[in-house]
């Protein structure tokens, strides 16, 4: 991200980063979030100005975020759950509500959520707003490797089939699942045509069949994306936003849109999600969580997030920073709007407020319990 790095550091220091960082030193913001999910940049920037030291650790799924919160063996300031885990956080009373009278970023009529934000929380429990303010959005899509002879063809034409069913790939296709149980049930559940949020004894036994059918050569997290990128894996469900992550990671590297040996194909019916920033009722840094969140919620800084997470912009306006480059001079700015503009939105064009895929609802604890044993007996085989 070296162009987006120089040409928002002189706004960085125009936006005097260092008039507060005298205040509140020493206090610290012990961010629980997932990997490589915050631009260090916006880190040191929001240091230089609040003198808040963030001490961050790290998970990778929404069931860990929630078991630590719960746990409450560390009384973390600020968590990134998605919309499902944000319910069952509220439902569990393990959420303070936030205070918006310390948020001065937060103006929906001039720094406006995108559209399709704004559906997901309407899909969301009443008065999300008041726990959650969201961060990044996207979906979730089979990524795929285009030096697999055939096999772009057989996705583009067949979608979920060419996923799940041997018959429709190139012979020796290698195909990765996300390994997070929800996710692999609701793939299956996607893949018959059904909601991924529908749970009984009948669906979890179609999911069984569905993925015990498809021979798997990984099951991962990360790896997935690395995989395909390195030719050892030639079809994997996952982020969309771990695609956009290696995209922007070659085209660092100086590859072109042209070099790029792999893409994702994203489903209409698919998974949507929406991470989110919440405050624990457990944190102790109240004013550090909030002043964080109101530092994410500037344009010019959830631009600069983006330009290195490779995932979508909650924000109307940061987003329109970073399509407006497109036709750029600057190679990379212009294929980074590209990106932006073909992968995200999610809204349709017919409906903006309606969006590509389904965001995962909050289910019971004991259907949860029967996911995560069924998708563990189909890894056991």
């Amino acid at each position: 991200m070296a162009n987006v790095k120089k040409l928002y550091l002189l706004a960085i220091l125009v936006l005097g980063l260092s008039i507060l960082s005298g205040c509140n030193r020493g206090n610290e913001l012990l961010l629980l979030n997932w990997g490589e999910y915050l631009n260090e940049e916006v880190i040191e920037a929001f240091e230089k100005e609040t003198g808040y030291v963030v001490v961050q650790d790290i998970a990778d799924s929404n069931e860990l975020f929630y078991s630590k919160i719960k746990s409450g063996t560390t009384a973390y300031d600020l968590v990134v759950p998605s919309e499902y885990m944000v319910h069952k956080m509220y439902e569990k009373d393990l959420l303070q509500q936030i205070d918006y009278s310390k948020l001065t970023n937060y103006d929906p009529v001039n720094n406006p959520y995108m559209e399709g934000v704004l559906g997901i929380q309407s899909e969301m429990f009443e008065g999300n707003e008041n726990y959650a303010i969201p961060y990044f959005w996207g979906t979730f899509g089979i990524i795929y490797n285009k030096q697999k002879a055939g096999l772009e063809e057989a996705v583009l034409e067949h979608g979920w089939n060419a996923y799940f069913d041997s018959d429709y790939q190139p012979e020796g296709t290698r195909v990765g699942m996300y390994n997070v149980p929800r996710f692999a049930y609701s793939a299956a559940l996607l893949y018959q045509g059904h909601n991924p949020n529908e749970v009984s004894d009948e669906m979890i036994d179609l999911a069984y069949d569905t993925l015990s059918n498809t021979e798997f050569t990984e099951w991962g997290f990360d790896t997935l994306k690395k995989g395909i990128v390195a030719n050892n894996l030639d079809l994997a469900f996952s982020y969309t936003g771990d695609f956009l992550d290696m995209l922007y990671t070659r085209l660092d590297a100086g590859d072109t849109l042209e070099d790029i040996t792999f893409d994702i194909y994203i489903p209409q019916n698919t998974i949507a999600f929406m991470d989110m920033l919440v405050i624990p009722k457990k944190a102790r840094h109240v004013d550090a969580a909030h002043a964080f969140i109101d530092f994410l919620l500037r344009p010019e800084m959830a631009y600069l997030n983006a330009s290195s997470v490779g995932y979508a912009t909650p924000l109307q306006n940061a987003y329109d920073m970073i399509v407006a480059h497109l036709g750029d001079e600057d190679t990379w700015l212009d294929q980074w709007a590209y990106a932006n503009l073909t992968y995200y939105p999610m809204p349709l064009e017919t409906d903006p407020i309606k969006y590509k895929g389904v965001p995962l609802a909050h289910i019971d604890q004991s259907w949860v319990d029967k996911i995560t044993t069924m998708v563990n007996n189909v890894k056991s085989r």
